[in-house]
């Protein structure tokens, strides 16, 4: 694939999508008559227990019942048309699970108040209660409702995730489909805890939105968002949460918190406290080939302990609805102890060259973990103000000790300390303003940061080493927002300026320190053509390395493998252009990504036998890479399945010590989720997965799949839930793993034990919405840490 075929894909797009339009345009453009109205026509759209509705559809219609304008309520369920149209006479309020409305246009041009009545059909014996669409399209981001669901009875926003289409993982690890590790705002705060997630019930959650191409407001690297919304804050006063989870997967493991929050005004104080003890295994198979005709056969069983306990605390004040400020305070500990067992089998050309045992054990403590936020969120007149500014600090320590011995070196008893600090300021200040239909977003954000890296050993073949990489980031950002008719329109640009320094020994070194100026465009345009929603949109971003990648320290693991970062490590350079669709009960999203300078983990010959490998990172020239994804929802009586259905697939290239060879396998998901309401509002979701084989970057993962079962039931008006789940019952969630690089093909399979089952105890009182509104700053710096 080249250039000419990006150029077409695109042009094929923007061509589907201005033909659908220009054919409704035309279709329903017929028998304009020249009479002006107000151009301020307005309205809120509630339930009937007044709760505004968003998502809902809002068409003006002339006396013909012709198509003027469309547009949608808001989160405040709110609409507006602005402008003057010919004729209008009727405005058609509609939304999937709802009584539609047609209404006259009033004088005043407001319509106060409509409430919509929620719709039921009756087919035969069996009662098919038609809920709001589970997910729609907004702008550029992909909308799941929970309130008003069966989600919301899932348990956690952890629980909710996991039934988010497009969103695959758990135990506080989530991956959006084909698109990495995403950022994770609550109420628009940066999650920097996966134990916030717990933290919120899953009935106070109003929608999830997942943004595969974000725009230039977030850092060039975010390549993938998670918004959560919760609900409006109910009364002052004190609440709190309390939690318990009992984990077993051959170990027993507890993680217990407690949150407490005073509201009183505008002021309201938190206090989070928690801690976790877990014992868990570790085991896998290895065996590695090589063009020195080597061949590696690894087996390593353990286990490990970790200890960790946090605590956090933090205020906000709103003096009115148009300012607040507030900040807070966090620290951990955290704890790790672990004992491996490897026996390595060396051998040439079927005959055993050497066979090596070791125990590699040892303990990493991370001590303090300091992280602050302060922010100040307004409005003076029109103008909106969102300014952050946050601070970290932490440092870790780890002590290994590998005690060995071979056939042929006898035994040895090697020991490595090493010790990594990291600190980071970073702010970013938001300034928005409406214009004409839609709004401008303007903004700046600066980020200083820097990784030091201690590590000693009396390894004869590895040496101590002391390095430090210092950066800082500037950037700029104006993002363009419009409203026409029943089209969206966003268009935005960011810069930034970085400047990497690269020190070894306190010197800096020129040859791996740089300097980057980039520009990042966005691009999106959505539209409604019936009832059927599309947005189109392109971003370019970037990926630079982890702090941990660049490391040019290389760590003794055994005798015969090393591990090391690559200082020489540039960032990828991202191009992506998404179509996504969505009607009634169904949406399908279809990408194209390109890579250039791909980041790809690879191992390589270490010393002059190649008898050591050395696992690194490296740069490749270029990724191509589609990915489609489809999933539907539909509500039978008590029983509401999902499906969803994914596919990627790359063209790459590498060379081998076989030669050349092409990792182009497309990998295939199938997840069917299924939410049963059983007696006693009992709910019981049992979730089944399947992946395919295929590539990904020069890996080659074999299939894998599991089911899941969870049964969920709440008290005392949803205060106290009890939920017991079993995840992979039938144990198939490991897979192996094949990667391919120049001198070495290596396959690694973990045999670890994947079935687990838990107890989730929670009580909550005075449950309310924290108005905490801390956006932070540097996201993805804290990531790279």
């Amino acid at each position: 694939m080249n250039n000419l075929i990006i150029k077409s894909i695109l042009f094929f797009l923007m061509t589907v999508m201005s033909s659908a339009a220009f054919a409704h345009t035309n279709a329903t453009s017929q028998s304009r008559v020249d009479i002006a109205i107000s151009p301020n026509l307005k309205g809120v759209v509630v339930d009937e227990n007044k709760t505004p509705i968003d998502f809902v559809n809002v068409v003006l219609l002339k006396v013909d019942s012709t198509y003027l304008a469309g547009t949608i309520t808001d989160k405040d369920g709110t609409f507006a048309f602005k402008g003057d149209y010919d004729s209008p006479r009727f405005i058609k309020v509609s939304s999937v699970g709802y009584a539609s409305q047609t209404l006259d246009i009033p004088l005043t041009g407001n319509f106060g108040m409509i409430v919509l009545a929620t719709e039921s059909t009756m087919l035969g014996e069996v009662v098919v209660k038609s809920n709001r669409p589970v997910t729609a399209i907004k702008g550029d981001a992909l909308v799941t409702n929970v309130a008003g669901t069966q989600l919301e009875h899932a348990g956690t926003a952890e629980d909710v995730l996991v039934q988010v289409p497009m969103v695959v993982g758990r135990d506080g690890s989530f991956e959006v489909f084909g698109k990495g590790s995403p950022a994770i705002y609550i109420n628009g705060r940066l999650v920097r805890d996966s134990n916030e997630l717990m933290q919120i019930s899953s009935a106070d959650i109003k929608n999830v939105e997942v943004v595969t191409n974000p725009g230039v407001r977030y850092d060039a690297s975010v390549n993938s968002v998670i918004r959560i919304t919760t609900k409006r804050p109910q009364g002052d006063g004190f609440s709190g949460l309390l939690r318990s989870v009992l984990r077993e997967n051959k170990y027993v493991s507890s993680v217990n918190q407690a949150n407490f929050k005073y509201r009183t005004g505008g002021l309201e104080v938190f206090a989070n406290f928690g801690g976790a003890i877990a014992k868990f295994q570790s085991n896998q198979y290895g065996i590695s080939n090589s063009s020195m005709s080597w061949k590696e056969e690894i087996t390593q069983n353990g286990y490990g302990n970790v200890k960790d306990f946090f605590g956090k605390a933090w205020f906000s004040y709103m003096f009115n609805e148009k300012h607040s400020i507030g900040a807070y305070y966090s620290n951990g500990i955290t704890n790790d102890r672990m004992q491996h067992s490897h026996v390595t089998d060396l051998s040439a050309d079927d005959e055993i060259l050497d066979v090596a045992t070791s125990l590699r054990s040892g303990d990493t403590k991370k001590l303090p973990r300091h992280y602050a936020n302060m922010y100040y969120n307004g409005k003076i007149g029109d103008l909106g103000i969102d300014l952050n500014a946050d601070y970290l600090w932490n440092k870790s320590r780890s002590n290994v000790t590998v005690d060995g011995i071979s056939l042929t070196d006898g035994k040895s008893l090697i020991h490595s300390l090493g010790a990594n600090r990291g600190r980071m300021f970073a702010e970013k200040l938001v300034l928005s303003y409406p214009v004409w239909n839609g709004t401008i977003e303007a903004g700046e954000e600066f980020v200083s940061s820097r990784f030091s890296s201690d590590y000693v050993t009396d390894a004869e073949i590895v040496d101590d080493a002391n390095t430090r990489v210092d950066e800082n980031n500037i950037a700029g950002f104006i993002d363009f927002r419009q409203t026409f008719g029943r089209f969206n329109f966003g268009a935005g640009l960011r810069y930034e300026h970085v400047n990497f320094d690269y020190l070894e020994n306190g010197q800096k070194k020129e040859n791996q320190s740089k300097t980057y100026n980039n520009l990042f465009p966005s691009f999106f345009m959505s539209t409604t053509i019936d009832k059927v929603q599309l947005s189109l949109n392109y971003t370019g971003k970037t990926k630079r390395p982890n702090y941990g990648d660049l490391d040019g320290t290389i760590d003794y693991i055994n005798r015969y493998t090393l591990q090391g970062g690559n200082p020489y490590l540039k960032p990828e350079k991202i191009h992506s252009v998404e179509l996504t669709g969505a009607w009634r009960r169904f949406f399908a999203q279809l990408s194209y990504t390109y890579k250039k300078d791909p980041i790809i983990s690879t191992t390589v010959p270490y010393g002059e036998s190649g008898e050591v490998k050395l696992m690194t990172l490296d740069n490749f020239p270029e990724i191509h890479s589609i990915r489609a994804f489809i999933g539907a929802s539909c509500n039978i009586g008590i029983w509401d399945p999902r499906i969803n259905l994914g596919l990627t697939k790359q063209w790459f290239a590498i060379d081998t010590w076989k030669g050349r060879k092409h990792l182009n396998n497309p990998q295939g998901m199938v997840q069917w989720q299924n939410a049963i309401h059983l007696p006693y509002d009992v709910w019981l979701n049992v979730d089944m997965a399947w992946e395919s084989a295929g590539n990904d970057r020069n890996l080659y993962r074999k299939a894998c799949s599991y089911v899941n079962a969870k049964l969920y039931k709440a008290f005392f008006n949803n205060s106290f839930s009890v939920s017991v789940e079993a995840n992979d019952i039938f144990n198939q969630r490991n897979y192996g793993v094949m990667s391919f690089s120049r001198d070495i093909t290596r396959y690694v399979c973990v045999t670890d034990l994947s079935r687990s089952f838990y107890l989730t105890l929670q009580y909550t009182f005075n449950s309310s919405r924290d108005r905490y509104k801390g956006r932070g700053a540097g996201t993805n710096e804290k990531n790279r840490f």
